[in-house]
Protein backbone atom coordinates (compact mmCIF):
# COMPACT_ATOMS: atom_id res chain seq x y z
CA UNK A 1 0.00 0.00 0.00
CA UNK A 2 2.91 2.36 0.65
CA UNK A 3 4.17 1.90 -2.91
CA UNK A 4 0.87 3.03 -4.43
CA UNK A 5 0.68 5.96 -2.04
CA UNK A 6 4.22 6.99 -2.97
CA UNK A 7 3.42 6.79 -6.69
CA UNK A 8 0.31 8.88 -6.11
CA UNK A 9 2.31 11.56 -4.29
CA UNK A 10 4.93 11.48 -7.06
CA UNK A 11 2.29 12.01 -9.75
CA UNK A 12 0.73 14.89 -7.86
CA UNK A 13 4.14 16.50 -7.40
CA UNK A 14 5.13 16.15 -11.05
CA UNK A 15 1.89 17.83 -12.11
CA UNK A 16 3.46 21.11 -10.98
CA UNK A 17 6.24 20.93 -13.58
CA UNK A 18 4.65 23.60 -15.87
CA UNK A 19 5.66 26.13 -13.23
CA UNK A 20 9.33 25.66 -14.20
CA UNK A 21 9.19 26.73 -17.88
CA UNK A 22 6.66 29.43 -17.05
CA UNK A 23 9.05 30.94 -14.50
CA UNK A 24 11.90 30.82 -17.04
CA UNK A 25 9.70 32.43 -19.68
CA UNK A 26 8.23 35.09 -17.39
CA UNK A 27 11.58 36.77 -16.73
CA UNK A 28 12.25 36.77 -20.50
CA UNK A 29 8.76 37.61 -21.74
CA UNK A 30 9.80 40.90 -23.41
CA UNK A 31 12.50 39.19 -25.50
CA UNK A 32 10.64 36.08 -26.61
CA UNK A 33 10.38 36.07 -30.43
CA UNK A 34 6.97 36.06 -32.07
CA UNK A 35 7.46 32.48 -33.27
CA UNK A 36 7.81 31.23 -29.68
CA UNK A 37 5.06 33.36 -28.17
CA UNK A 38 2.50 30.53 -28.50
CA UNK A 39 4.80 28.26 -26.47
CA UNK A 40 4.91 30.93 -23.77
CA UNK A 41 1.11 31.05 -23.78
CA UNK A 42 1.03 27.25 -23.69
CA UNK A 43 3.09 26.95 -20.50
CA UNK A 44 1.19 29.87 -18.97
CA UNK A 45 -2.18 28.24 -19.58
CA UNK A 46 -0.85 24.89 -18.37
CA UNK A 47 0.15 26.63 -15.14
CA UNK A 48 -3.39 27.96 -14.73
CA UNK A 49 -4.79 24.52 -15.51
CA UNK A 50 -2.62 23.03 -12.78
CA UNK A 51 -4.33 25.18 -10.15
CA UNK A 52 -7.72 24.60 -11.80
CA UNK A 53 -7.10 20.86 -11.62
CA UNK A 54 -6.44 21.06 -7.87
CA UNK A 55 -9.59 23.13 -7.35
CA UNK A 56 -11.71 20.76 -9.47
CA UNK A 57 -10.55 17.68 -7.58
CA UNK A 58 -11.31 19.28 -4.22
CA UNK A 59 -14.55 21.06 -5.12
CA UNK A 60 -16.20 18.90 -7.80
CA UNK A 61 -14.37 15.57 -7.49
CA UNK A 62 -14.06 15.72 -11.28
CA UNK A 63 -11.15 17.03 -13.35
CA UNK A 64 -11.77 15.20 -16.63
CA UNK A 65 -12.59 18.39 -18.49
CA UNK A 66 -9.09 19.68 -17.67
CA UNK A 67 -7.61 16.94 -19.87
CA UNK A 68 -9.81 18.05 -22.79
CA UNK A 69 -8.75 21.67 -22.31
CA UNK A 70 -5.05 20.82 -21.95
CA UNK A 71 -5.08 18.88 -25.22
CA UNK A 72 -6.68 21.74 -27.14
CA UNK A 73 -4.16 24.21 -25.69
CA UNK A 74 -1.22 21.92 -26.47
CA UNK A 75 -2.15 21.30 -30.09
CA UNK A 76 -3.35 24.80 -31.00
CA UNK A 77 -0.37 26.63 -29.49
CA UNK A 78 2.31 24.31 -30.85
CA UNK A 79 0.74 24.16 -34.29
CA UNK A 80 0.89 27.94 -34.37
CA UNK A 81 4.57 27.80 -33.47
CA UNK A 82 5.36 25.26 -36.18
CA UNK A 83 3.54 27.49 -38.64
CA UNK A 84 6.23 30.10 -37.94
CA UNK A 85 9.16 27.67 -37.93
CA UNK A 86 8.42 25.47 -40.95
CA UNK A 87 8.49 26.62 -44.60
CA UNK A 88 5.33 27.74 -46.37
CA UNK A 89 4.89 24.41 -48.11
CA UNK A 90 3.80 22.89 -44.79
CA UNK A 91 1.25 25.60 -43.93
CA UNK A 92 -1.55 23.78 -45.77
CA UNK A 93 -0.82 20.65 -43.74
CA UNK A 94 -0.84 22.62 -40.50
CA UNK A 95 -4.08 24.46 -41.30
CA UNK A 96 -5.89 21.33 -42.42
CA UNK A 97 -4.61 19.37 -39.46
CA UNK A 98 -5.83 22.05 -37.06
CA UNK A 99 -9.34 21.99 -38.55
CA UNK A 100 -9.47 18.20 -38.38
CA UNK A 101 -8.21 18.22 -34.81
CA UNK A 102 -10.85 20.73 -33.67
CA UNK A 103 -13.53 18.55 -35.25
CA UNK A 104 -12.21 15.43 -33.52
CA UNK A 105 -11.97 17.30 -30.20
CA UNK A 106 -15.58 18.47 -30.39
CA UNK A 107 -16.84 15.00 -31.32
CA UNK A 108 -14.74 13.39 -28.60
CA UNK A 109 -16.11 15.72 -25.93
CA UNK A 110 -19.70 15.36 -27.20
CA UNK A 111 -19.81 11.58 -27.69
CA UNK A 112 -17.53 10.34 -24.90
CA UNK A 113 -18.44 13.05 -22.39
CA UNK A 114 -16.64 16.19 -21.34
CA UNK A 115 -16.85 15.20 -17.67
CA UNK A 116 -16.93 11.40 -17.88
CA UNK A 117 -14.14 10.07 -20.13
CA UNK A 118 -10.66 11.29 -21.02
CA UNK A 119 -10.22 12.55 -24.56
CA UNK A 120 -8.43 9.55 -26.04
CA UNK A 121 -9.22 10.25 -29.69
CA UNK A 122 -8.43 13.97 -29.72
CA UNK A 123 -5.23 13.41 -27.73
CA UNK A 124 -4.10 10.63 -30.06
CA UNK A 125 -4.89 12.62 -33.21
CA UNK A 126 -3.35 15.85 -31.91
CA UNK A 127 -0.17 14.20 -30.65
CA UNK A 128 0.22 12.23 -33.89
CA UNK A 129 -0.02 15.49 -35.83
CA UNK A 130 2.55 17.16 -33.55
CA UNK A 131 4.87 14.17 -33.86
CA UNK A 132 4.74 14.43 -37.64
CA UNK A 133 5.52 18.15 -37.57
CA UNK A 134 8.31 17.66 -35.01
CA UNK A 135 9.97 15.00 -37.19
CA UNK A 136 9.67 17.23 -40.25
CA UNK A 137 11.11 20.13 -38.29
CA UNK A 138 14.09 18.14 -36.99
CA UNK A 139 14.76 16.94 -40.55
CA UNK A 140 14.56 20.55 -41.74
CA UNK A 141 17.02 21.68 -39.06
CA UNK A 142 19.54 18.95 -39.80
CA UNK A 143 19.47 19.68 -43.53
CA UNK A 144 20.04 23.39 -42.93
CA UNK A 145 22.55 23.00 -40.09
CA UNK A 146 25.72 25.08 -40.20
CA UNK A 147 28.96 25.17 -38.29
CA UNK A 148 28.23 28.65 -36.96
CA UNK A 149 24.94 27.66 -35.31
CA UNK A 150 24.77 24.18 -33.85
CA UNK A 151 21.56 22.42 -32.88
CA UNK A 152 22.31 22.88 -29.18
CA UNK A 153 22.17 26.66 -29.61
CA UNK A 154 18.82 26.70 -31.43
CA UNK A 155 15.67 27.02 -29.28
CA UNK A 156 13.52 25.40 -31.94
CA UNK A 157 15.51 22.17 -31.64
CA UNK A 158 14.62 21.85 -27.94
CA UNK A 159 10.98 22.55 -28.80
CA UNK A 160 10.84 19.62 -31.22
CA UNK A 161 12.73 17.41 -28.76
CA UNK A 162 10.16 18.25 -26.09
CA UNK A 163 7.31 17.40 -28.46
CA UNK A 164 8.89 14.08 -29.45
CA UNK A 165 9.46 13.09 -25.83
CA UNK A 166 5.97 13.83 -24.53
CA UNK A 167 3.63 13.22 -27.46
CA UNK A 168 5.06 9.79 -28.27
CA UNK A 169 4.22 8.51 -24.78
CA UNK A 170 1.02 10.46 -24.26
CA UNK A 171 -0.80 8.55 -26.99
CA UNK A 172 -0.01 5.22 -25.35
CA UNK A 173 -0.94 6.37 -21.84
CA UNK A 174 -4.28 7.88 -22.89
CA UNK A 175 -5.27 4.74 -24.82
CA UNK A 176 -4.24 2.55 -21.88
CA UNK A 177 -6.22 4.63 -19.37
CA UNK A 178 -9.34 4.51 -21.55
CA UNK A 179 -8.91 0.74 -21.95
CA UNK A 180 -8.67 -0.07 -18.26
CA UNK A 181 -11.64 2.14 -17.35
CA UNK A 182 -13.81 0.29 -19.86
CA UNK A 183 -12.58 -3.19 -18.86
CA UNK A 184 -14.94 -3.58 -15.90
CA UNK A 185 -12.41 -3.74 -13.06
CA UNK A 186 -13.40 -2.88 -9.50
CA UNK A 187 -12.60 0.60 -8.15
CA UNK A 188 -9.43 -0.28 -6.12
CA UNK A 189 -7.93 -2.06 -9.15
CA UNK A 190 -8.80 0.87 -11.41
CA UNK A 191 -7.09 3.33 -9.06
CA UNK A 192 -3.93 1.23 -8.91
CA UNK A 193 -3.77 0.68 -12.66
CA UNK A 194 -4.42 4.37 -13.30
CA UNK A 195 -1.58 5.32 -10.93
CA UNK A 196 0.76 2.79 -12.53
CA UNK A 197 0.06 3.96 -16.08
CA UNK A 198 0.11 7.66 -15.25
CA UNK A 199 3.54 7.62 -13.58
CA UNK A 200 5.63 7.16 -16.79
CA UNK A 201 3.48 9.78 -18.51
CA UNK A 202 4.12 12.28 -15.72
CA UNK A 203 7.86 11.56 -15.78
CA UNK A 204 8.01 12.26 -19.50
CA UNK A 205 5.87 15.37 -18.98
CA UNK A 206 8.57 16.53 -16.57
CA UNK A 207 11.23 15.98 -19.25
CA UNK A 208 8.98 17.80 -21.73
CA UNK A 209 8.68 20.84 -19.46
CA UNK A 210 12.39 20.77 -18.59
CA UNK A 211 13.29 20.92 -22.29
CA UNK A 212 10.94 23.87 -22.73
CA UNK A 213 12.57 25.59 -19.75
CA UNK A 214 15.97 25.02 -21.36
CA UNK A 215 14.61 26.47 -24.59
CA UNK A 216 13.42 29.65 -22.84
CA UNK A 217 16.74 30.17 -21.07
CA UNK A 218 18.40 30.63 -24.48
CA UNK A 219 16.56 33.94 -24.81
CA UNK A 220 17.92 37.07 -23.07
CA UNK A 221 16.40 38.31 -19.84
CA UNK A 222 13.84 41.11 -20.00
CA UNK A 223 15.95 43.16 -17.59
CA UNK A 224 19.67 42.60 -17.23
CA UNK A 225 20.73 41.81 -13.64
CA UNK A 226 23.02 44.87 -13.49
CA UNK A 227 20.21 47.15 -14.61
CA UNK A 228 17.81 45.64 -12.10
CA UNK A 229 20.26 45.99 -9.20
CA UNK A 230 19.92 49.81 -8.72
CA UNK A 231 16.12 49.54 -8.54
CA UNK A 232 16.39 46.76 -6.03
CA UNK A 233 18.88 48.70 -3.92
CA UNK A 234 16.60 51.75 -4.03
CA UNK A 235 13.65 49.63 -2.89
CA UNK A 236 15.76 47.95 -0.23
CA UNK A 237 17.02 51.28 1.17
CA UNK A 238 13.49 52.72 1.41
CA UNK A 239 12.06 49.79 3.35
CA UNK A 240 13.66 49.81 6.75
CA UNK A 241 13.79 46.48 8.53
CA UNK A 242 13.75 46.19 12.27
CA UNK A 243 16.14 43.46 13.22
CA UNK A 244 15.84 42.14 16.76
CA UNK A 245 18.12 40.12 18.96
CA UNK A 246 16.67 38.24 21.92
CA UNK A 247 13.52 40.34 21.75
CA UNK A 248 15.39 43.67 21.76
CA UNK A 249 15.97 46.05 18.87
CA UNK A 250 19.56 46.12 17.64
CA UNK A 251 19.44 49.92 17.58
CA UNK A 252 18.95 50.14 21.33
CA UNK A 253 21.67 47.64 22.21
CA UNK A 254 24.92 49.23 23.37
CA UNK A 255 27.98 47.11 23.08
CA UNK A 256 30.53 47.33 25.94
CA UNK A 257 33.65 49.29 25.18
CA UNK A 258 36.84 47.28 25.07
CA UNK A 259 38.97 47.76 28.19
CA UNK A 260 42.50 49.04 27.87
CA UNK A 261 45.20 46.68 28.96
CA UNK A 262 48.90 46.55 28.61
CA UNK A 263 51.05 43.47 28.37
CA UNK A 264 53.11 42.61 31.42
Amino acid sequence: MEIWASLHVLNRTLEATPLLPFACAWVRRHHIPAAFRPVYYYVGIRTLLYFLDIFSRLAFRNNVYVYHTATVVLVCCLLRTYQHLLPRQYHVLIGGGLLLFLGVAVLDAALNGLFTNVNTYSQAFGCALLLLLALLHVLYLTRNASLERTLESQPEFFLSAAVLVYCSSSIVSYVAINTIYSAGYDEPTLIRLDTLITTPDMLLLTVHMALLAWMFQLFPLSVAPRRALPSWLHYSSRTSRRYRLLGRSLIGIRLPRPSRWSPV
